[in-house]
């Protein structure tokens, strides 16, 4: 199909996002908490004193430093449609790009071996005109052989996501995904096609709030470990070396229609981890990736801004002016009774240390809270199959017990 513009009513559409989302910023600037430490991806951030510029210049700093991506116009049409552009309905396909470059980014930072070169990867991974890359990658889906290795350097742009969503789920472009959806189409699409050195990090998507050691173990290894045995004392005395790093995301609820305040202060300590990444969320038909938190007030990155798309080529030649298109200059609060009730929390944890006292920290935090809402479970119960989560995902999907809305 032919390349378009946009429409004016399309471009119309886009001037009153753009706008909406400035106003929100500045509103935002205004109300930013004093005397709490700031906990964000993993780190806490203590301020002495309470001056309010201090405090915003410290969170636009972190939140720069957090790959950003929004919406796009003016790519080409998207698989078996129109759709030159995500504006209204690819907020949460944003929000899942996101959360699996912040976990590329904090993998390539422990394993990479050039910085510069690593983050440029990172966002070329994501280019939303892909130069026609994703008609290779169908050709190559189709295969029933993928023994082959085949080198794709934008694995996660749009184009291939809209394509494997058709395939995957009947999801067309134009419709809402849910997290469900996004997380297993990322999973799906580095499981297959991973970018260069990214290879040992593992995808591990868990439904229904559960959490089971045994397979953290068993993606981290790549053995099975013996079921009669305590699981943890395996993990503490192997001496297996961790052949993977892993990110994690466990969808849950914390509440119905509205948060419970008992979950939201468990919630405030799994924030608080250091092996924490974010939360795939938001708050009701909006799709925001929430970074962390000062008190009871959210940080977060908002996809709702229209950009111009960038193909792989405009960022590989001006890589200095593409950078600055996938950071953000702005901070974005939300009060945490205000958040949806269903998320996706992830974790990266790099090694077998790690794993163990992640584990570790999340059974104290559930001993001390009888409102833990994820369940933990050395071994995986005979009842749950994880052998094709694709599958699992797509039938599973008309609930609502753990899907969000965008």
């Amino acid at each position: 199909m032919d390349q378009r513009q946009e429409n004016y009513k399309e471009v119309i559409i886009d001037w009153i996002y753009n706008l909406k989302y400035i106003l929100n910023a500045y509103l935002n600037n205004k109300n930013v908490p004093s005397g709490h430490p700031i906990y964000i991806l993993g780190h806490r951030i203590d301020i002495d004193n309470n001056d309010i510029d201090d405090r915003i210049n410290k969170i636009k700093q972190l939140v720069q430093d957090t790959i950003w991506i929004t919406y796009r116009r003016n790519f080409p049409p998207l698989y078996q449609s129109n759709y030159i552009s995500d504006t209204g309905w690819g907020c949460m396909l944003r929000v899942g790009q996101m959360a699996m470059a912040q976990m590329l980014k904090k993998h390539l930072k422990n394993h990479g071996d050039k910085r510069d070169e690593d983050y440029d990867n990172i966002l070329l991974a994501f280019a939303d005109n892909d130069s026609q890359e994703y008609k290779e990658f169908i050709e190559f889906s189709n295969k029933n052989d993928k023994s082959k290795v085949h080198n794709f350097i934008c694995p996660f742009s749009i184009q291939k996501i809209a394509y494997l969503a058709k395939k995957e789920f009947n999801l067309d472009p134009g419709e809402w995904y849910k997290p469900n959806y996004i997380l297993f189409l990322l999973e799906e699409l580095h499981n297959t096609i991973p970018i260069r050195a990214s290879e040992n990090l593992k995808l591990c998507v868990f439904n229904d709030s559960c959490l089971f050691l045994d397979q953290l173990m068993n993606r981290m290894f790549e053995i099975k470990f013996e079921t009669d045995k305590d699981l943890e004392e395996q993990l503490e005395k192997t001496q297996f070396k961790s052949k993977n790093s892993l990110a994690i995301f466990v969808l849950t609820r914390i509440g119905l229609d509205e948060p419970n305040q008992k979950y939201l202060k468990v919630l405030d300590e799994l924030m608080e981890l250091p092996y924490f990444q974010g939360i795939v969320g938001g708050t009701p038909k909006r799709a925001f990736y929430i970074l962390g938190r000062i008190n009871d007030h959210y940080i977060y990155l908002d996809p709702h801004y229209v950009q111009e798309a960038e193909n792989k080529d405009q960022i590989i030649e001006n890589k200095m002016f593409n950078r600055t298109s996938y950071s953000c200059k702005y901070i974005h609060l939300l009060n945490q009774k205000h958040v949806d009730t269903s998320m996706g929390l992830s974790f990266y944890i790099r090694n077998k240390s790690e794993l163990l006292q992640f584990w570790r920290d999340m059974k104290q935090i559930k001993q001390k809270s009888e409102d833990f809402f994820v369940f933990l479970s050395d071994f995986t119960p005979e009842y749950v199959d994880y052998s094709n989560q694709l599958e699992e995902s797509n039938n599973k999907l008309n609930d609502d017990d753990v899907v969000f809305l965008q």
